[in-house]
């Protein structure tokens, strides 16, 4: 576990100490941010393997701020925390909603224990990341500049490295 890197971003401070603290204690490297803007600055200086973001926050919610991170980080996995729902929709459509606007990997509910955090740190860890590959090749190519074909190309190479755990 040390080895896994956790983005933990929340605009409560109580909650963004009590969840990163109980993230450390189980022997993850933790990061925490308090707004989008951290966030993002920390998505381009370091690498993460998990981010655990607050659904609600001001300016940015969750939605958006995860879908700006799996620009800079398309592999990372996501944990969205909400303790609000949005008005009339029930914690299922909100959970769909997120696995398919973003990709979100797991969505908790608050008030949240440690215990339910961790198992589900774990479950996503221990499988591949919900990613498009071929959405990854399409930004490469639109990032660099190269050929789609060559994104492709690179995109497969990367894929099969990480079942090979080279990278």
């Amino acid at each position: 576990m040390a080895n896994n890197r956790v983005l933990v971003v929340d605009d409560e401070p109580d909650a963004l100490g009590a969840t990163s603290r109980a993230i450390r204690l189980a022997g993850y490297a933790v990061k925490t941010a308090s707004n989008a803007k951290d966030a993002i600055e920390c998505c381009e200086q370091h690498s993460f393997d998990i981010v655990i973001l607050d659904f609600l926050m001001p300016g940015v919610n969750g939605l958006e701020l995860l879908t700006r991170i799996r620009k800079i980080q398309p592999l990372v996995r996501s944990i969205i925390i909400s303790g609000k729902l949005e008005p009339n929709a029930t914690e299922k459509d909100i959970a769909g909603e997120l696995k398919q606007s973003v990709q979100a990997d797991a969505y908790l509910h608050k008030p949240l224990t440690s215990g339910v955090l961790l198992n589900t740190m774990s479950s996503l860890l221990t499988r591949e990341p919900v990613a498009d590959w071929q959405a990854i090749a399409k930004d490469m190519a639109r990032a660099s500049g190269i050929k789609l074909q060559e994104a492709a190309r690179a995109s497969k190479k990367l894929k099969a490295l990480k079942k090979q755990k080279d990278i």
